[in-house]
């Protein structure tokens, strides 16, 4: 919105004052202009209507701020800052050819107004009048000789239409009228590039060290130079008189780095970049940059894990508690396995800037990783409290809470989190998967079982679901044909998982199928269930049941010496068979 007691208007890179500031001066060249002198009444009314019409704009009222301007062009047919201000409005609202309009008009009528001029190529430029708009220009550095913004726009101006000859002329007009400048060089070094004169671009850059001998980012443009056109042994000279004019420059040592990369000399270069990542004059974050975008992203640098290790411990040596660092370094040390290191960065990370959900996010991943519920419990619940919409924490929390048997917090996190996944699919999956089985745990079996129906909806062949929801039927002696279907939809997926084979042998099991519970039972053990107390248990129950009490009773103790057996274990040993 436009009303603000100041207005500021943006035009072609320099500042337009509205209102009072710029009225102060206007107002005066106005009545010099004026071809007829208003009367004193004649002039009380246009300074009233003009007072209004400021007033009006400061109050976001345009409409009312364009009639009084109106009134004052009535009043006074010749006012320059009448036909400014109604431009000025007329541009806010994107009115461009009324505005064009009156801004000609204001700099017929006042043309060595400085404001007003740069109102005009301001306009231009918005049109696409470049041409015209550089004319205004050239016009405003005569006449204004103090001002070599001018020649900057004006030059910025020919070139963003690819005019870089005429561009370039313009710069050499500031240069003879002010002397060589880094600014002005540099543009005009990559006016020639753009041009295709890389000999006039060499001369700019010498003209530039000659000028400026110690300026060393000039060097490092001019080896780049040498770089692209094949010249490596030129290139390497200038990087070596960096290193002679500044030695504790650290960057000088990222140009030597780069050069020897290229060369494809690791060693060198590796050399180079530890002298880089060991000064503290080289922002952190482009070391990181260099780092990832250079070292990490060349195929065939093939840096080896210690060499990386040595220059993030001279990251973090010299910038202990930069964030980004950190974080890095805790990258790094996750996939070296090192997860408690990874951790203790990331809560370094996370103790300066709470507000980074990457960071958090993966924090919970280190504690699911670690079994550390207690830890991811507690962080999630912080996580939250900065990042309330986030699905992913709330699994995190409600998993967490699950394994703490707190599934009264479990289901609330869970159903919190679910409002907020939308239409993602594999979110919705997980949130029921979880919901579901804490349902369970509360004895809630119905909500349990609708959470299950609804997953295999969207994924039929969820083999997670469709295990704990067979066993939980069998357990409960309920649909025990659905289950086997479930169960057994299981093991033709997943053959040799252990697990869903005792599931599918519990469900047959209960359904009395005892023979075929054992040839799935004997697959279970088969595939790693020996290790398990509950399928050793079942496994006995099952020879039990087919009148092998004495095998039976091995695998009972065998189930015991396992330990983690069900609670009727113990009693099944002493009676010799299953309590009724």
């Amino acid at each position: 919105m436009m009303g603000r007691q100041l207005k500021v208007y943006v035009v072609a890179g320099v500042l337009i004052l509205s209102s009072s500031v710029a009225w102060g001066q206007k107002k005066g060249t106005d009545k010099k202009k004026t071809k007829t002198e208003l009367t004193e009444e004649k002039r009380l009314e246009f300074d009233f209507a003009f007072h209004e019409g400021e007033k009006s704009l400061v109050l976001g009222e345009y409409e009312k701020a364009i009639s009084w301007f109106a009134t004052c062009l009535k009043l006074d047919n010749t006012s320059a800052v009448a036909r400014y201000e109604l431009a000025n409005i007329y541009l806010g609202k994107e009115n461009l050819n009324s505005a064009l309009q009156l801004a000609r008009e204001a700099v017929a009528l006042q043309p060595k107004n400085m404001w007003y001029q740069v109102q005009l190529a301001g306009i231009y430029k918005s049109k696409g009048m470049i041409e015209q708009a550089c004319e205004v220009y050239d016009n405003l550095a005569s006449q204004f000789p103090k001002r070599n913004d001018f020649y900057y726009i004006q030059a910025e101006l020919y070139a963003s239409v690819e005019k870089f000859e005429q561009a370039l002329e313009v710069y050499q007009k500031l240069e003879k009228k002010i002397g060589v400048t880094e600014q002005v060089s540099l543009n005009k070094q990559t006016l020639f590039l753009r041009l295709g004169k890389r000999k006039n671009a060499y001369n700019e850059l010498n003209k530039l060290i000659k000028k400026f001998p110690f300026k060393i980012e000039n060097y490092g443009l001019l080896a780049d130079m040498y770089l692209q056109d094949g010249d490596g042994e030129k290139a390497l000279e200038l990087y070596k008189k960096i290193v002679e004019i500044a030695p504790e420059n650290g960057l000088v040592h990222f140009y030597l780095a780069e050069y020897y990369r290229k060369e494809k000399q690791y060693d060198l270069a590796l050399n180079s970049l530890k002298k880089a990542f060991a000064s503290d004059m080289v922002d952190p974050d482009k070391k990181i940059q260099y780092l990832m975008g250079v070292i990490m992203a060349d195929p065939e640098n093939k840096v080896s894990d210690v060499t990386l290790k040595e220059l993030l411990d001279l990251l973090i040596k010299v910038h202990p508690e930069h964030i980004h660092v950190n974080a890095l370094y805790a990258d790094f040390l996750r996939r070296q396995k090192d997860s408690e290191g990874a951790r203790k960065l990331l809560r370094k990370v996370l103790a300066q800037e709470k507000t980074n959900y990457v960071i958090w996010e993966e924090l919970m991943f280190i504690d699911n990783e670690l079994l550390d519920f207690d830890s991811m419990l507690s962080e999630s619940s912080e996580a939250i409290k900065y990042f309330p919409t986030q699905p992913m924490l709330y699994i995190f929390n409600g998993v967490a809470a699950a394994q703490k048997k707190d599934y009264e917090t479990a289901v609330k996190s869970l159903t919190t989190g679910f409002n907020y996944i939308g239409d993602n699919i594999p979110m919705r999956i997980q949130f029921l998967t979880y919901l579901g089985d804490a349902q369970y745990e509360l004895g809630h079996t119905e909500k349990a079982f609708q959470a299950y129906d609804e997953v295999l909806l969207f994924d039929p062949d969820n083999v997670v679901v469709l295990n704990n929801y067979s066993y939980y039927l069998s357990v409960l002696n309920q649909k025990l044909d659905k289950a086997k279907e479930m169960s057994l939809k299981c093991v033709e997926i997943e053959k040799e998982n252990s697990t869903y084979l005792d599931t599918h042998a519990w469900v047959l099991f209960k359904l009395g199928s005892f023979s075929d519970a054992k040839r799935a039972m004997e697959k279970a053990l088969q595939f790693g269930g020996r290790e398990s107390a509950v399928i050793v248990e079942h496994y006995g129950d099952i020879l039990y049941r087919l009148g092998d009490k004495k095998a039976a009773m091995t695998e009972w103790k065998n189930a015991q010496k396992l330990g983690e057996g069900s609670k009727q274990l113990l009693e099944k040993i002493k009676i010799g068979g299953i309590p009724e």
